[in-house]
C-alpha cells in the first residue's frame, strides 16, 4: 500500500466512531450519513489489512491492532487539522502568530490578559490557542505544532523542557442553593454522598476524582459524563450532578447559578507546567511572553493564597 492510498477522511471517521462510541453519532458529528461512516471504517480496515473495531456488550472498542496504530492515526488527524489552521492564518501574515496548547482555565487567568497587554503596548501578534487537557499536548510540542504549551499533564520526556508554574486546589462545584452551599473549605467526606458529572479520562479533573476515591476507599456515583467543560457546567446547573474541578476552572465555572467551595485536602491539587521543545527557535516576543507567564503565575499565587500555590510546594 502506498502512503498516498490512505485518505485522511477514513482515519477521521474511525477516530470519531471511537470517541462518540456510535457510528450514528459519529455520522452526525461529521455531517455524513451512517452508511458513509461505516464504509469509511471498512475501507480503512481493507487498506491496512487488519480489523480495527470490535463490539463488546454494545461498546465500540479498538482492537489490539488499532491500539498499536492509534498514536499514528491521531498524528495524521492533527497534521491535517494543522494544515487548515495554517491556511486560516495566512491573512495574518503581517502579525506574529503564536500557537499555544493549553487548558481553557489557563487561557482565562494567564494567557488572555497577557496578550491583551501586548496588544495595548502595540505588539502585532495573533495568538492561536489549541485547547488541550490530556497527554496529546506532549505530542504537539514534540512535533513542534505549537510554540509551547501549558498543561497539568505530567510527562517523562527527556526531549522536552518542563518548567513548573503553580498548583491550584481541588474544588466542588454545585448549583446555587445546594445543601453544600456555604463559606470556606469543605471536608472531602461531605461531598462523597452526592452524584457527580464524570469528566473525560486523562484530564486533571478526572485524576482528582480518582485520587479522592482511593483516599476514601469508595467509588463516587456518577449521573452523566461529558467531554467539554461547558457541557459539564450545563449539567451541573440543571442539578444533574456536581463537578470536581481545579480552582481556576471552578472560578471560571462559577457564574449563572453555579457556586464552588475548595475541598479541604492536601491531595488532588493540579500542578501546572510550561513545556517547550529546546530545539525550537523562539522569537523574542515568545520569550518575553513566557517570562510574563512566569511572573503572572507568581502573582496569582499572591492574589489567591490558600487556593493557589507555587508548584514546588505541592505535588
Amino acid at each position: 500500500m502506498r502512503r498516498s492510498d490512505l485518505p485522511p477522511k477514513l482515519v477521521q471517521s474511525f477516530l470519531t466512531v471511537l470517541r462518540m462510541q456510535s457510528f450514528t453519532k459519529a455520522a452526525q458529528s461529521l455531517n455524513l450519513t451512517q452508511p458513509a461512516v461505516t464504509q469509511h471504517v471498512a475501507r480503512l480496515e481493507e487498506l491496512l489489512g487488519v480489523k480495527l473495531i470490535e463490539r463488546s456488550r454494545g461498546v465500540v472498542l479498538p482492537t489490539n491492532h488499532a491500539q498499536t496504530l492509534m498514536p499514528d492515526f491521531e498524528q495524521l488527524e492533527r497534521s491535517v487539522s494543522l494544515i487548515f489552521d495554517k491556511v486560516r492564518t495566512l491573512p495574518q501574515a503581517d502579525r506574529e502568530i503564536v500557537q499555544i496548547a493549553t487548558p481553557t482555565s489557563l487561557v482565562t487567568y494567564l494567557l488572555a490578559p497577557l496578550f491583551a497587554e501586548l496588544r495595548q503596548n502595540g505588539a502585532s501578534v495573533f495568538p492561536i490557542f489549541r485547547e488541550v487537557d490530556d497527554h496529546r499536548v506532549y505530542d504537539m510540542v514534540r512535533a513542534k505544532e505549537v510554540d509551547f504549551a501549558l498543561t497539568s499533564m505530567t510527562g517523562n520526556d527527556a526531549a522536552l523542557t518542563c518548567e513548573f508554574l503553580l498548583s491550584d486546589c481541588p474544588c466542588v462545584v454545585f448549583p446555587s442553593g445546594h445543601p453544600l452551599s456555604g463559606d470556606g473549605p469543605i471536608e472531602l467526606d461531605k461531598i462523597a454522598p452526592f452524584d457527580f458529572i464524570r469528566p473525560p479520562p486523562d484530564t486533571s479533573a478526572n485524576r482528582m476524582i480518582e485520587v479522592f476515591e482511593r483516599e476514601l476507599n469508595l467509588e463516587f456515583s456518577f449521573a452523566a459524563e461529558a467531554s467539554r467543560l461547558m457541557t459539564m457546567e450545563v449539567m451541573a446547573r440543571s442539578g444533574l450532578g456536581l463537578l470536581i474541578l481545579p480552582e481556576l476552572s471552578a472560578r471560571l465555572s462559577a457564574h449563572s447559578g453555579l457556586e464552588f467551595r475548595p475541598i479541604n485536602a492536601s491531595i488532588g491539587w493540579r500542578t501546572c507546567q510550561m513545556i517547550y521543545h529546546p530545539q525550537t527557535r523562539l522569537s523574542p516576543l515568545v520569550k518575553d511572553l513566557m517570562k510574563s507567564i512566569r511572573l503572572r503565575s507568581n502573582s496569582l499565587w499572591k492574589d489567591l493564597p490558600g487556593f493557589i500555590a507555587l508548584a514546588e510546594t505541592k505535588t
